[in-house]
């Protein structure tokens, strides 16, 4: 039979409870009646937080302040990924996400261990050298002193003749450059690495080689992840892919997953995330990368109909309020309103054209 990952309240009012999970299926969590998983506890907003089961591992995303993973808070439109054996809470409610295996004091340690080291270095250090002996931690506490006076003494003594490193000719490195600042006299390290560790290695070679220097290069697996989060308020599901050093490649999801009227206005989102991403040289979405002219966009994006009659035409929205051209709406002021479509200017100057239908082929 095969093993279904679950969901358990463990605290509450709902302990006992759980729900099934199934793969790359979001269930909101709150006290609304119509989340996957409802809590009435006390702190429990009506959407609090989704979960969705992503091969072994849960993706838990906030949607409201106040969730608490291994005893740290996280805010509101914050993404974490959580192990089998990871417990959160959310108000009063207290929750365990099992994979289908039977959930042990040590999947707990495990999850809860690898939850910190990713996003609490320090803590998780505390936790290791909690359960190391006594006469390991005075190691640990003589051992740096030992190095120290060996720093010490190496400072007294003049140093060897540094041979060049050949780092730098590495295939990680091939994207990073070195060069003199004119004006400090200052050497620069600049260019691209794909992961933390490379760029450590780097700084250590940038102090080994004495003298000043500056690094200054951009981590691509921490950009692909600052970009995923920034694309998630704009689309469900979209495809991020690095290209180039310091290039992405968006696919965006179908128009039913974009999330904003400003999802269908990809060079906008492009500038929005360079300036929000340290050393993005550009994102591009794929189909989309030389438009021009007005940015089309669904009038159903902004819950706004087009109605007309013999003598005038208007935008009306769900409340049946009624917008002609001069009028302001979400995005920004109606220029014109014609029989099939409504030019609306941004305050940026940028223009949108709101359309009844943007299937390609079809007449409104």
């Amino acid at each position: 039979m095969n093993r279904v990952a679950r969901l358990y309240v463990t605290q509450g009012l709902h302990a006992g409870a759980s729900i099934a999970l199934l793969s790359d299926r979001e269930v909101v969590i709150g006290g609304d009646g119509e989340a996957g998983l409802v809590l009435v506890d006390a702190g429990v907003k009506r959407r609090h937080a989704t979960v969705r089961l992503q091969g072994d591992e849960l993706v838990l995303r906030t949607m409201s302040d106040s969730v608490v993973v291994f005893g740290h808070t996280l805010g509101a439109g914050r993404k974490t990924l959580l192990q089998h054996g990871a417990s959160f809470r959310i108000g009063e409610a207290a929750l365990l996400f099992g994979n289908g295996a039977l959930v042990t004091d040590r999947d707990a340690q495990r999850a809860e261990l690898a939850w910190l080291f990713r996003h609490a270095p320090l803590a998780w250090l505390r936790r290791r050298c909690a359960g190391v002996p006594r006469y390991v931690r005075l190691m640990l506490i003589f051992v740096p002193l030992a190095l120290a006076s060996l720093f010490v003494m190496s400072l007294l003594t003049p140093p060897a003749p540094v041979a060049q490193s050949s780092l730098l000719e590495k295939p990680a490195f091939r994207n990073v450059r070195v060069r003199d600042d004119k004006t400090t006299g200052m050497r620069l390290y600049e260019g691209y690495v794909q992961t933390p560790a490379e760029l450590g290695a780097l700084t250590l070679e940038a102090r080994a080689q004495g003298g000043a220097a500056s690094v200054r290069v951009a981590v691509i697996d921490n950009m692909q992840e600052q970009l995923s989060d920034f694309l998630d308020l704009y689309y469900r599901g979209a495809q991020l892919n690095a290209a180039d050093a310091g290039t992405f490649n968006v696919t965006p999801p179908e128009r039913t997953a974009y999330l904003q009227a400003e999802s269908w206005d990809y060079a906008r989102i492009a500038r929005l995330a360079q300036s929000q991403v340290e050393g993005l040289k550009a994102l591009r979405f794929a189909g989309h990368e030389n438009e021009t002219g007005p940015v089309r966009v669904p009038m159903e994006a902004l819950g706004l109909n087009l109605v007309s009659s013999p003598h005038a035409a208007w935008l009306a929205d769900r409340q049946g309020v009624r917008y002609f051209a001069g009028a302001r709406v979400a995005i920004g002021r109606i220029q014109r309103i014609g029989t099939c479509n409504a030019t609306v200017i941004r305050d940026d100057g940028s223009v949108y054209d709101l359309v009844t239908r943007i299937d390609e082929g079809k007449s409104c």
